[in-house]
């Protein structure tokens, strides 16, 4: 498959049906998605995988989704690194993404409130030099689209100098 075959074709679902999302094809996909670009190869990611085994642990905070994995980004003291890393880990988010979708898996990507604020944040293991970029929510959807809907070609502009 190539990325242009794509055309839009990669949605989040909007129902996840119950059933449990294997930690290793997480791993897995998290071995493919972390060649994101990142001046001096830093590694600026960590990741914390909990899943609704045991009851829904993220209720009132997130949505409802059979597993969810937590990216943090390292706060860098230089503001420069800072924002190249943050860069780097919505590359990581994206290419996660795809390949999840590649294996079915749903992925919704969210920010809340909730994840600004340090004490609940520490609660999940977050460090003190740690941030959560995002909170992907996990599960195969309900509903399996029926083919490609069409997806208007997008206007892009630029100018030259």
């Amino acid at each position: 498959m190539k990325l242009s075959d794509l055309e839009g074709d990669v949605e989040s679902p909007s129902e996840f049906l119950d059933r449990s999302v294997s930690q290793e094809l997480i791993l897995e996909l998290l071995n493919h998605a972390v060649w994101a670009p990142n001046d001096g190869l830093r590694e600026p990611w960590r990741f914390i995988f909990a899943d609704n085994l045991n009851g829904d642990i993220m209720q009132g905070l997130q949505e409802y989704a059979p597993a969810y994995l937590l990216v943090l980004v390292r706060e860098e003291v230089d503001h420069h690194k800072r924002e190249e890393d943050f860069a780097a880990v919505c590359c990581l988010i994206q290419n996660f993404r795809l390949l999840a979708h590649e294996q079915g898996l749903g992925v919704r990507s969210t920010l809340h409130d909730w994840m600004y604020d340090r004490s609940r944040a520490e609660k999940f293991g977050v460090l003190g030099n740690e941030r959560i970029a995002a909170v992907l929510e996990l599960g195969y959807g309900a509903e399996q689209p029926e083919g490609k809907a069409e997806v208007p070609e997008p206007q892009l502009q630029f100018e030259l100098l």
